[in-house]
């Protein structure tokens, strides 16, 4: 039989006191050194992930270089001399596409991607030697899209001849315009430009047709009309000139 004078329970002057509350004040501390540590520990975390995918995971492994003819793959992965073991987020590929362009004067556009989570892709457009202009006693070699390549003494078979003054600025633009326009209208057998100092412009189609244009206004009309009459009202075995200097009216004069 248990004791009822042992089972009874012993309450003391302390135990009869109300628990000690806490103030609003130390609960914010105990609260903010709580997710002081928390962002230490995710801080730590994340650092070690960040610092394993530099090491480990992201490491350039491949080069693919495409789109050249001229170039070999390994001219230009040893030009661009990426390190062994580089971070692929460290490669700048804005800085090497210019360096590239700048070293190869055949390299027209590169664009440089990179492939997560190893792989950098190198894709070229070469140069084509396109449009020569007469110079003072040689001829001045142009790309497709009239960047300076070198001097020539003799014209390509495919050349576009431009009979125009290429280091004054409006020339220049006045040819790149009637180029883009030409390709507008699929005019591909064009065969000379002509941009006189006088700001009149003439064109020679397939070697066959001397195209008299006039002045630049209503160009665009001019090009259109002039495309469908020679497709449509001229034999393909004539020669002879074509004048349009005015829009409303384009006359073609046999030879």
């Amino acid at each position: 039989m248990k004791n009822k004078k042992t089972d009874k329970k012993i309450t003391t002057a302390a135990d009869r006191r109300p628990p000690k509350k806490v103030s609003r004040k130390t609960l914010r501390k105990r609260l903010f050194i709580k997710r002081v540590i928390s962002f230490l520990i995710v801080t730590i975390f994340v650092s070690l992930g960040v610092y394993a995918s530099m090491k480990i995971l992201f490491i350039v492994k491949d080069v693919n270089v495409s789109g050249t003819s001229i170039f070999t793959e390994q001219e230009i992965k040893d030009f661009l001399a990426i390190p062994n073991e580089e971070n692929i987020f460290k490669v700048n590929s804005r800085e090497l596409e210019e360096k590239l362009k700048k070293e190869f004067k055949y390299i027209e556009n590169v664009n440089i991607k990179k492939r997560l989570p190893n792989r950098i892709e190198v894709n070229i457009e070469d140069s084509i030697e396109k449009y020569y202009a007469l110079g003072e006693n040689e001829y001045q070699v142009y790309s497709q899209n009239f960047k300076y390549l070198r001097n020539a003494v003799l014209l390509l078979p495919d050349a576009v001849l431009i009979e125009a003054d290429m280091s004054n600025e409006q020339a220049m633009k006045t040819v790149i315009n009637l180029v883009n326009l030409f390709k507008k209208y699929e005019m591909t057998s064009i065969s000379k430009i002509i941009v006189r100092a006088d700001n009149t412009i003439g064109a020679v189609y397939d070697n066959r047709f001397d195209i008299e244009f006039g002045t630049m206004l209503e160009i665009e009309y001019k090009i259109k009309m002039c495309k469908k009459i020679l497709e449509e009202k001229i034999p393909l075995t004539e020669k002879g000139l074509i004048d349009a200097t005015s829009a409303g009216e384009i006359v073609y004069k046999r030879q």
